[in-house]
């Protein structure tokens, strides 16, 4: 698993999260898989740079980590799948807490990343992969939780399918929020 690590946060990366999700469906124990993406991290890139990026990259690792050694089991997995994105796969009864923690301590520390001006204002302003200026609120957090608890999943290939479409829901939604698939088969 730690050959497809993540230089920067040491955290399992694509191809070991995909065996573990591809592990877990064979068994058809209930889980929930849980998708964790940072909003405008790339204005934030653009405005301060990669080194203040990558801090917060591993904060983020370091909080996902901590709230799921604190609400999940020693099964649970983390992953850092690439860029601002990674996943924590947990049990059903457990999701609810950890996702909801990693928000409030995210939240309550994003902040302290910014410049004390930006901070204040409560956004940066940036340019849009278009062009177009624009502002970018402080950053949050969408995190999409998908289970098999009501629908049979085939493969790893359906959970991505499934995160896809509620993360692109999500993040049309303002502030931190996680979000769980209650779709049925």
């Amino acid at each position: 698993m730690y050959l497809d690590a993540n230089p920067l946060t040491q955290l399992p990366g694509s191809i070991a999260t995909e065996n573990v999700i591809k592990k877990r469906l064979e068994t058809g124990s209930p889980m929930a898989f849980c998708f964790v993406d940072i909003d405008n991290f790339k204005s934030l890139n653009d405005r301060y740079g990669y080194a203040r990026g990558n801090e917060i990259l591993k904060f983020t690792a370091k909080t996902i980590e901590a709230k799921v050694a604190e609400h999940g089991t020693e099964e649970d997995v983390i992953g850092h799948i690439g860029g601002d994105d990674f996943i924590f796969v947990t049990s059903l009864d457990r999701y609810e807490k950890t996702c909801a923690a990693i928000i409030e301590v995210f939240d309550k520390t994003i902040p302290d990343f910014y410049d004390s001006d930006d901070r204040n204002r409560g956004y940066i302003t940036g340019v849009t992969r278009q062009g177009e200026e624009v502002s970018f609120p402080i950053l949050t957090l969408s995190i999409v939780v998908v289970t098999n608890q009501k629908r049979e999943i085939e493969s790893h290939i359906q959970v991505g399918e499934i995160a896809a479409d509620l993360k692109n829901y999500a993040k049309s939604l303002p502030g931190s929020i996680y979000i769980v698939d209650r779709r049925g088969t």
